[in-house]
């Protein structure tokens, strides 16, 4: 397994000040791939948990104000770890059925939420990461 931790940019004038975060985990021997983020709206789509979704866009997909970036990706223990936080997290996640864009939770306090969780410096997330500090 692999995990990616990736980020696009808002649409424009967010997008000067903020991104929304989310993880790709791969498995290389089906070929499969899972995204997972928090959304603004509940159950938009994929499989929905409140604001937490699997699969709501495609893997590389932006958010309307610019494409995908790579921030980083494990693989071995490490991913192993993130795969566990994220599957976990349908029940776990402490604000699946919040969402305010600021001061949070959101999609970055979500994804920070994850990597704490899986033992990993939420320092990957930028500046641009509003809400990546709540709770």
């Amino acid at each position: 397994m692999r995990v990616q931790l990736k980020y696009a940019t808002l649409p424009v004038p967010l997008g000067a000040i903020a991104a929304h975060y989310w993880f790709n985990v791969l498995d290389p021997a089906c070929g499969r791939c899972e995204r997972w983020e928090v959304w603004q709206r509940q159950n938009a789509g994929g499989l929905a948990f409140g604001h937490l979704h699997c699969n709501l866009k495609r893997p590389d997909e932006g958010v309307g104000g610019g494409p995908a970036v790579l921030v980083q990706e494990w693989d071995g223990e490490v991913a192993s770890r993130l795969v566990s936080v994220l599957k976990e997290s349908a029940q776990t996640y402490p604000f699946r059925d919040r969402y305010l864009p600021w001061p949070g939770p959101n999609s970055n306090t979500f994804a920070a939420w994850v990597l704490r969780r899986a033992g990993i410096e939420a320092a990957l997330l930028s500046w641009k990461a509003l809400g990546k500090g709540y709770a």
